[in-house]
């Protein structure tokens, strides 16, 4: 039966009206949750957002975490491993290097260039001695290092057997890497050309090894970045020699690429050509480092041995650092980029605590066996966590599209970061700081997760003509906006995601652009704007209104006027220490002379007193209950020199100490390859004030003088420290400042000397029971001046701005100072406030006291830059000098 058009209507218009109710009723999707943080906004998966914005924090001053800042040192005017490393490292620095290199800007491009300039400017010649004990060696041309500071460099690894290490060959590599991706992304043709030549001798140098039969290449032991994990071929006799390693191909490979690159860049297509020849011979012997499952091996030895094939009897576990990088790197092509991941994933341990560990199981080809601490499985080399292999990792997750790998490895990483812990290595497989005994943790290794979270979010390939961005986003982030630029050489770059899978369209600055596929987006850097807004369309999606939240270059507000809190910066600060007369923490920095009769108080004696004490020795004060100890010299039994105060605080000597006539008693002699050590306690501890005194003869004194008593991690002003410094002077150090006096103390003539600091922040040098010195502090030393330096930096830097040098290094030195000094006070308020977690004590201290340490450093270091300008015939820095002058 058919219905005519008429009959149908009704119908249809009643079906009509029951669908849009049933439509009406049912639940409606809801509306994608939106985050907007400092550096990251957009839609969907929040916390994946807030992750990522926390990783951007990290390398900007904030109130909340440590950040990157806080690891500038004035000594070069740029970065430094650590407070408690005092230099810079090619392997500890790779992974963050690599990954925060697209976004960083100034100050922090000329930090790192300069910390880097320490492996160039100390490269190997052929004609460079390294001393190390009885050894010397002379340092093969184009050789780098395993770490440098200013006139000091170590070309092979120094922890371990250095008497059988090889030269430093992956450090080489990765150092070339690092370099030349830097030079990339600036783009800045006279550093290109300073830089190229010593990079070339740095290829000739890793060339030396290559075996021209099969293209690889030999190193010995501790030739590999992860150095002294690898001991290379032991050969039968039992002796170590050069095997085939497979990190050093798959490091110099990356480093050729970038090579390549910058000889186009600089319109050589010669040199191009000779590292294109190069590479692609190295690329050659790949497949002999490679297992039947598709991941590479450790190494290989030249009798066919092989070590890294997981599951052997011999020598059967992963190597996690060779293989990962050959992901990050693109070394590896995607079809064995998935084989390499399913084997890494497939084996628990390697991810016990979430963050990749170096190898699972342990290593059995060591020179050392597994057995004691830090050699066995999980401490440091041998399965420890490095976060600057967790950040090449990271990218690896973001190229295969591992995003919930990266989200666990990030979250973990952030338990370390709240606690102000970010150490390196982390034992215990990642999941323990090294330094537990320290009040706060801060490493450069650290920041290599949170920078890899950055850049893995499109990984930036930079090129001689452009640039290649590779969007990894996950897929429950629906839009996706980052609010600070990218660097492209001068220009600067704004991303920004819509949607979800493959790239569909791209907008620039608002027009379409046309020069993308499914996977990726190229800038040709001619074509590009100087400012370019790139929205990304993923799967279909349609552009939204993209307006790029640009950074003011403005300076914070000043802060209040409001004091400090009294207690924020104590008298005295503690620590884990050993006590020791004759050496600072790290055994150095020894005195040259006699000592007799050192006393220790827990509370600062009077003038008097120390009068008395000086003249007639302990006396009535023997039985002060503040006396911490008077160690006789006298009564050695073995290497103990009793404390009649407390028998459980004797000293014990280290090295050579010879005990000698003294004034009054016995003394000890210290020649240089002794001191004596009294071991922590609580009573040694002091807090609130101290007296220290001793009977000295010294010797002529180098210019850092030497320590007498010595309670102070060096480089730092906690504990408390009695020394000579400079040369036969007079010099005291608690947490609220320092105290000289030039005593010109003459040598191989006795002197009685002694320092006091009260509660109230009162300190007093003394010699030969004689006030020389004294003054009082009612807050830290360091941060009584900040104040008004910064202030100082305030004006400068409008005066830079109004010169049309806002933009120049000096003028973003500044304004950070500024920045970090604002941070500090910030914090404080937020902790006033309540609305952050407050450490433990001595944490707490440390962390806050860090902020204020950092823009003190950051004014050190300027004002140290721009006095060295006064003289210079360079014009630039001569205006630069009359603007710092006002």
């Amino acid at each position: 039966m058919t219905l005519s058009t008429g009959a149908r209507d009704p119908l249809l218009l009643a079906l009509t009206a029951c669908l849009a109710l049933v439509l009406l009723l049912l639940p409606r999707p809801a509306a994608a949750a939106a985050f907007n943080g400092q550096f990251y906004r957009g839609e969907g998966d929040v916390e994946y957002l807030q992750l990522l914005d926390v990783s951007r924090r990290l390398f900007a001053p904030d109130p909340e975490f440590q950040n990157i800042a806080m690891l500038y040192t004035p000594a070069w005017d740029g970065f430094v491993e650590g407070p408690t490393w005092g230099a810079w490292w090619i392997q500890n620095s790779y992974g963050p290097t690599y990954c925060a290199l697209p976004f960083f800007e100034e100050p922090y491009v000329t930090f790192l260039q300069n910390a880097q300039d320490l492996w160039f400017q100390q490269m190997g010649d052929g004609k460079r001695v390294f001393k190390w004990k009885d050894n010397e060696w002379l340092v093969p041309d184009g050789q780098l290092c395993d770490a440098a500071a200013p006139d000091w460099v170590v070309p092979k690894q120094g922890d371990g057997r250095v008497d059988i290490h090889d030269w430093g060959m992956e450090f080489t590599a990765a150092g070339v890497v690092m370099q030349a991706e830097l030079l990339l992304i600036g783009r800045d043709a006279k550093a290109i050309e300073h830089y190229l030549p010593l990079l070339e001798r740095c290829a000739n140098f890793i060339e030396t090894r290559r075996d021209p039969k099969n293209n690889l290449f030999l190193a010995g032991a501790a030739g590999n970045l992860l150095a002294p994990s690898y001991a290379g071929w032991k050969k039968p006799d039992g002796t170590y020699d050069k095997a085939y390693l497979a990190g050093l191909s798959i490091t110099y490979i990356a480093g050729l690429d970038r090579l390549i690159e910058l000889e186009r860049l600089a319109g050589r297509s010669d040199k191009a050509n000779w590292y294109t020849e190069r590479r692609d011979l190295a690329r050659k012997g790949l497949p002999l480092l490679t297992t039947d499952e598709g991941y590479f091996l450790k190494y290989l030895d030249p009798d066919g041995t092989k070590h890294g094939v997981y599951g052997a009897k011999e020598h059967g576990y992963f190597e996690a650092v060779c293989n990962h990088d050959a992901l990050c790197f693109r070394v590896a092509d995607d079809a064995q980029a998935e084989r390499i991941y399913a084997k890494l994933a497939s084996i628990p341990g390697l991810r016990r605590h979430d963050l990749i560990i170096t190898n699972e199981p342990s290593l059995d080809d060591m020179y050392e066996p597994d057995t004691g601490w830090l050699w066995k499985h999980g401490t440091w080399v041998n399965g420890g966590h490095w976060t600057t292999c967790e950040a090449r990792m990271v990218m690896a997750y973001y190229r295969l599209g591992k995003y919930e790998d990266a989200r666990r490895s990030m979250k973990k990483l952030l338990t370390f970061a709240r606690d102000f812990r970010l150490d390196n290595p982390l034992v215990d497989f990642g999941n323990a700081v090294y330094q537990p005994k320290e009040p706060i943790n801060l490493c450069y290794d650290s920041f290599g997760g949170p920078a890899a979270m950055v850049r893995g979010l499109f990984e930036y390939l930079y090129r001689a003509d452009g640039l290649t961005l590779l969007p990894h986003v996950p897929p429950g982030v629906t839009r996706l906006e980052q609010n600070f630029p990218l660097r492209f050489g001068a220009k600067r770059l704004y991303l920004a995601t819509v949607g979800s899978g493959a790239i569909t369209g791209v907008l620039l600055n608002g027009k379409r652009w046309k020069s993308f596929d499914a996977k990726s987006v190229f800038l040709p850097y001619d074509r590009t704007p100087a400012e370019a807004a790139v929205q990304i369309l993923l799967g279909g999606a349609k552009p939204g209104p993209f307006t790029p939240a640009k950074a003011t270059p403005a300076l914070p507000p000043p802060p209040g006027a409001e004091a400090l809190p009294a207690d924020l910066f104590p008298v005295i600060v503690p620590n884990q220490l050993p006590l020791r007369l004759g050496a600072d923490s790290n055994g150095e920095n020894r005195f040259l002379g006699d000592l007799a009769q050192p006393v220790v108080f827990s509370r600062a004696l009077t003038a008097d007193e120390v009068g008395a004490l000086a003249e007639s020795g302990l006396g009535g004060l023997s039985k002060d209950p503040a006396l911490v100890g008077a160690w006789t010299l006298g009564d050695q039994q073995a290497e103990l020199f009793p404390n009649p105060v407390d028998a459980d605080l004797s000293a014990k000597a280290v090295g050579h100490v010879e005990v000698v006539d003294g004034p009054k008693g016995k003394a000890v002699r210290l020649s240089g390859e002794g001191y004596l050590e009294i071991a922590n306690a609580p009573k040694v501890s002091l807090t609130h004030a101290c007296t220290m005194a001793a009977w000295i003869c010294p010797k002529v004194l180098p210019p850092g003088g030497a320590r007498i008593i010595d309670k102070t991690q060096v480089g730092t002003s906690n504990g408390y420290l009695l020394d000579t410094c400079p040369s036969n002077s007079l010099r005291l150090i608690v947490e609220r400042g320092s105290l000289g006096h030039a005593a010109n103390l003459v040598p191989d003539q006795w002197a009685h000397v002694a320092a006091t600091v009260a509660a109230d922040g009162t300190e007093a040098l003394y010699l030969n029971g004689k006030a020389v010195a004294t003054q009082q502090r009612t807050t830290s030393q360091e941060v009584e001046s900040l104040a008004a330096r910064v202030a100082k930096l305030r004006a400068f830097h409008q005066r830079l701005e109004e010169a049309g040098l806002g933009d120049s290094y000096e003028a973003a030195h500044a304004r950070l100072a500024v920045q970090c000094l604002s941070t500090a006070h910030a914090r404080l308020k937020l902790l006033a406030e309540g609305k952050l977690t407050r450490l433990p004590e001595a944490s707490q201290y440390a962390a806050d006291k860090s902020y204020f340490s950092t823009a003190a450093k950051l004014c050190d270091g300027l004002e140290r830059l721009l006095k060295s300008y006064e003289d210079s015939a360079d014009a630039r820095k001569q205006r630069v000098w009359e603007l710092w002058e006002g």
